[in-house]
């Protein structure tokens, strides 16, 4: 039997018709956040602060915090990652270590968020950004608050990392606001 070219095409046609369309919902993109403004209570953009191994700029803070933000205003709410970040920490004990965050960052209060720092960042889980180190910058936005500007309001909490700690736990970076 010989096959021309029409037919090859009128038979793929057939079987790629075929396939429900219901196989193919869960492969929607994901929204990415836009780079929406955020107003940003934290360190300044030449800010440097050494936590764990390494030490961060406040653009790259800021860009996590940010980045973090827009994915919550995203409708539904995403997340990153295996760890579905940014996720609630709300706990001011880690593995017994006691940390201590501003007064404007509330325990047990889950506006009180981590996400992954990385440098030149901000951490999105795609295929060019999977891997994040022990860092996290830890950040207060209740949903509501809004700057002058008219932008997410949003508290800088602190610096925390796995090195040093036991293991799952987090100990504070000296803070360098």
């Amino acid at each position: 039997m010989k096959l021309t070219l029409a037919t090859i095409s009128i038979l793929f046609l057939s079987l790629t018709s075929a396939l429900p369309a219901e196989d193919f919902a869960d492969l929607e993109e994901r929204a990415e956040p836009s780079n929406a403004p955020i107003d940003w209570d934290g360190p300044n953009a030449s800010a440097s602060i050494k936590c764990g191994k390494n030490t961060y700029d406040g653009h790259d803070i800021f860009l996590a915090a940010q980045h973090a933000v827009n994915l919550g205003l995203l409708n539904p709410p995403e997340t990153r990652g295996a760890k579905s970040y940014p996720h609630p920490f709300d706990n001011d004990d880690s593995k017994g270590v006691k940390l201590h965050f501003p007064a404007h960052c509330p325990e047990h209060d889950q506006n009180r968020k981590e996400y992954p720092l990385v440098k030149n960042g901000p951490y999105n889980s795609g295929k060019n950004n999977k891997k994040y180190g022990d860092e996290r910058v830890v950040f207060y936005y209740d949903g509501e608050a809004q700057g002058v500007d008219g932008h997410p309001l949003v508290y800088y909490c602190g610096l925390m990392t796995h090195e040093g700690a036991e293991r799952g736990g987090f100990v504070q970076c000296p803070d360098g606001k």
